[in-house]
């Protein structure tokens, strides 16, 4: 789903438990900081209007919501697409380094010693120690990730979270080091290799966020500052 759909469909979800609690749509309206009609160009059968990066973050600022929240599909906002994800794809086979790789596997190095940090940040070592992680070459095929450039490194601390919790594994595509705004990245900055969202601004500057924005304030640095490593394509998330 696209986030412009996803954000809709999430505030939609809002709008729908606070007509339920008796709150009409112009309270709520005013409660998420903007106009009814705003509110109604945005959630309308015919929506002409999308739901920007500056008044979501407000919107979920004045609902209590976590940063990031109106960005993420939730089973109980998108139960549908929820399900899809959440569908049976086959059964997990065990495998070790002597385990033949199969003709749709590739190995992607595991950065086992460099840890993205969620947070202050980690020392930068390119220490490939012999560890692989196995993904489908559909896989990264479908996600428009060359085999070569593909490299999975561990997340430490809680800048990230929820979508990233601390020891989460993430997989970089070094080749895609073009700024999407929304997305996340691998940064090295001041010798320090994080992962957060990015945005563009004019004059050459980015926009650096956390999830938790609570712990982590936003930055606004000079491109010239950053090497941007990477987009973040997959994650494994573990509880």
């Amino acid at each position: 789903m696209d986030i412009k759909d996803i954000r809709r469909e999430n505030l939609r979800y809002q709008q729908a438990q606070a007509l339920r609690e008796g709150i009409s749509k112009a309270e709520f309206a005013e409660k998420c900081g903007t106009s009814p009609s705003t509110l109604s160009q945005i959630l309308g059968g015919k929506a002409v209007r999308n739901l920007g990066d500056d008044l979501a973050r407000k919107v979920e600022l004045n609902l209590g919501l976590p940063h990031g929240w109106l960005d993420i599909v939730h089973p109980e906002t998108h139960p549908v697409a929820a399900a899809e994800q959440a569908k049976i794809i086959g059964d997990i086979e065990p495998w070790d380094a002597s385990t033949p790789l199969d003709d749709d596997e590739v190995e992607v190095p595991f950065l086992k010693e460099v840890q993205l940090a969620a947070g202050s940040g980690s020392v930068f070592r390119e220490d490939h120690n012999g560890f692989k992680l196995r993904f489908a070459k559909s896989t990264l095929r479908r996600l428009g990730v060359q085999f070569s450039n593909a490299v999975c490194v561990e997340v430490i601390g809680n800048s990230m979270e929820p979508v990233l919790p601390d020891g989460a594994t993430v997989g970089v595509d070094t080749g895609s080091r073009e700024i999407k705004d929304g997305k996340m990245y691998a940064i090295d900055y001041g010798d320090l290799l994080r992962v957060k969202v990015l945005y563009a601004i004019p004059g050459g500057r980015v926009k650096i966020r956390s999830y938790n924005s609570e712990e982590h304030q936003e930055e606004v640095r000079d491109l010239s500052e950053i090497r941007i490593v990477g987009r973040v394509f997959w994650s494994s998330v573990t509880y």
